[in-house]
């Protein structure tokens, strides 16, 4: 969707467009349910932008995805809830409300205005997601120890001990 101005056509504002496919019936039944929240509280606003955009990179952006029209689950992660609520579930749904052609590869442009498009309804659904901090933060990889803990004293992992026994 455009509108025109004076100076030609540009892209509507995503609250604008949000708004719009939120008045269909169909899109406006979808809320985040206290699972697919948490998830999204705990992965934090960098977290499901990473997890959105490598899944629309490999199931909406070929020109022709596998299992097209039945590759978005409901449940189970809010990217997925946020996809059927956005329509950017499939490339029927994204020509229809957002007027991306299907048959040709998403370019870099499209791919980041869909992911711009979920993060934004997932922003309104739940309010704005922060890194988390406090008790239920993740550590940075960084501060992961390099050998995990053994209670024997042992440096050889797990699954080096088992490997060795069974030679």
């Amino acid at each position: 969707m455009t509108t025109k101005t004076s100076k030609g056509a540009r892209p509507e504002p995503l609250d604008a467009r949000l708004d719009a496919i939120d008045k269909l019936p169909s899109r406006a039944k979808f809320h985040l349910p206290g699972r697919e929240r948490t998830v999204a509280l705990t992965l934090g606003e960098s977290g499901v932008r990473w997890y959105a955009y490598d899944l629309i990179a490999r199931r909406l952006g070929p020109a022709k995805p596998a299992k097209e029209g039945r590759q978005t689950p409901y449940r189970g992660h809010p990217v997925f809830v946020a996809q059927h609520a956005t329509g950017t579930c499939c490339r029927g749904c994204l020509e229809e409300l957002h007027g991306i052609a299907k048959g040709r590869p998403l370019d870099k442009a499209e791919l980041n205005y869909v992911v711009n498009v979920i993060c934004r309804w997932l922003e309104r659904e739940i309010g704005p997601v922060a890194k988390p901090t406090g008790r239920g933060a993740r550590a940075a990889r960084s501060a992961m120890p390099t050998v995990p803990e053994n209670p024997t004293g042992s440096t050889r992992s797990a699954r080096a001990t088992r490997a060795a026994k069974s030679r």
